[in-house]
């Protein structure tokens, strides 16, 4: 599993936070800390670019919290990281992911659903609508049972924001329900559409707000 700890070619994702230079030296600091031992750093540093949505860093967090170096084992975190990492769109999370969930209970797997649910929406809040559409995948490929109707709501909602990708999603979970159902969700889909246009920051507020 170590060999998951490695620069992702292309996957350094910027924050508004970080530049592109910046984010780069960053991760490339994180991996000298790495090889030569000093995993306290390169612990610290990881995290910081993962909280940015940097999915490489993310990936790499998730595996020193996997095998325990620079900070104690803890699968939990490691299987948090690892959907973080995969909702950046990290393809090496997905074997990640099959390992880290054998080693959880269901409830434990359950507490991760509803961790990654809390901070979505509050990146979501912040301005980065893309969380909108992870949040449709955690209900769809996280939830055990899925929630397909959840999951639904989600990517109907972060597609009318044209959050990437999220047409897609919508378009594959409602061939799984009745159409009732998809009718029921995109009602309800068009009353968050409103709420989330109302709760968004001036700053963020998107085109689509303002053609409702």
């Amino acid at each position: 599993m170590t060999g998951y700890l490695k620069r992702f070619t292309g996957a350094v994702a910027l924050s508004v936070a970080l530049c592109g230079a910046a984010a780069a030296d960053q991760f490339d600091d994180a991996m000298a800390a790495f090889k030569s031992g000093d995993l306290d750093r390169a612990v610290v540093l990881f995290q910081k670019l993962a909280e940015h949505n940097d999915g490489a860093a993310q990936a790499n967090l998730a595996v020193l919290y996997a095998i325990g170096q620079g900070v104690p084992q803890d699968d939990m975190n490691a299987y948090y990281w690892a959907w973080r990492s995969r909702f950046s769109g990290e393809k090496a999370a997905i074997s990640m992911i099959k390992l880290l969930r054998e080693r959880l209970t269901e409830e434990g797997r359950a507490e991760v659903a509803g961790r990654l649910v809390t901070d979505l929406t509050a990146t979501a809040e912040r301005g980065d609508l893309g969380a909108l559409t992870a949040l449709g995948r955690v209900y769809n490929e996280v939830s055990e049972p899925s929630q397909k109707a959840e999951a639904l709501l989600w990517f109907t909602v972060a597609a009318a924001f044209e959050a990437p990708h999220a047409a897609l999603f919508r378009e594959g979970v409602s061939q799984e329900i009745t159409k009732q159902e998809r009718l029921t969700i995109q009602a309800r889909a068009r009353q968050l559409f409103t709420e989330w246009c109302e709760k968004l920051p001036e700053n963020k507020l998107p085109a689509t707000c303002k053609k409702t």
